[in-house]
């Protein structure tokens, strides 16, 4: 049984009978360029490493460790043989690129790793997407590979990822709150629904998760809000939505986590 953690959707979706194997690819960076509509599909793992991004919509990417949110300016490197699901919830046009770990080793530090996605890096994307899957190493397509790899390499890390505990009472705390952000019980409320107390839920919370329950609870409030903002929601009415009092209060809060405000986000 696998122990990745799988949020809910609307249906599974099962690859195309007639889709092409990317590891078999003869070229050290091959991809796909695909509408996905609403679905999740089932926990898998590739030979190689991925770098995956929308064009349009949103993803969620689960591994054992946390899920990542990906609105159109973000993408995700996910390294070879990483266990992961993905989940959209509206159609989504979306850019898979498979990386040849032999020739491109995955990139220090975890396993997986947002990056910002800038015009430009959005349209190489697409381009080595589209390219065909047995270019020579001495093409236009081999270079261009390369410079995709090494932009990848030099921008910024900009992940915020949502861990879940193992704990099965603070994970049903924590299934408790993703369906329904805009939850303001305390803590004491809460931790008495799991049968648990609030400092034995705090204490799993920082161990199992690596983040006090309140700091927790904040980063699952933005990034259901984050899909949201993605889809054009007004950020007053994100704000209520996911529990804030004010637009202002909201902002705050995103920017402490973000490093930016919701427009700027955006607009990277």
């Amino acid at each position: 049984m696998s122990n990745i953690r799988q949020p809910a959707a609307a249906r599974a979706a099962e690859p195309p009978a007639a889709m092409p194997d990317p590891d078999l690819a003869t070229a050290p960076v091959v991809g796909l360029m695909e509408e996905w509509m609403p679905a999740d599909q089932a926990p898998h793992v590739h030979r190689r490493h991925q770098l995956l991004c929308a064009a349009s919509g949103v993803i969620h990417v689960t591994t054992s460790v946390g899920e990542w949110v990906l609105p159109a300016t973000r993408a995700i490197w996910i390294g070879s043989g990483t266990l992961h699901s993905t989940l959209v919830r509206r159609p989504a046009h979306t850019r898979v690129l498979y990386i040849d770990p032999d020739v491109y080793p995955m990139p220090e530090g975890a396993q997986c790793r947002v990056v910002a996605v800038s015009p430009l890096m959005r349209e190489v994307i697409a381009t080595c997407a589209a390219a065909p899957w047995d270019y020579p190493a001495d093409s236009p397509e081999a270079r261009l590979a390369g410079v995709l790899i090494d932009q990848v390499r030099a921008t910024d890390h900009t992940s915020v990822d949502l861990p879940y505990p193992t704990d099965t009472r603070a994970l049903r705390l924590a299934n408790l709150l993703r369906t329904d952000p805009a939850n303001r019980q305390p803590l004491e409320s809460l931790a008495g629904q799991v049968g648990s107390s609030p400092r034995t839920i705090e204490r799993l919370f920082q161990k199992e998760a690596g983040l006090s329950f309140g700091r927790w609870r904040q980063r699952q409030r933005l990034l259901t809000a984050l899909e949201q903002l993605a889809y054009g929601e007004s950020v007053t009415n994100v704000a209520l939505d996911v529990g804030y009092e004010s637009a202002s209060s909201f902002v705050a809060a995103f920017k402490a986590v973000f490093g930016t405000t919701p427009a700027r986000y955006f607009r990277s």
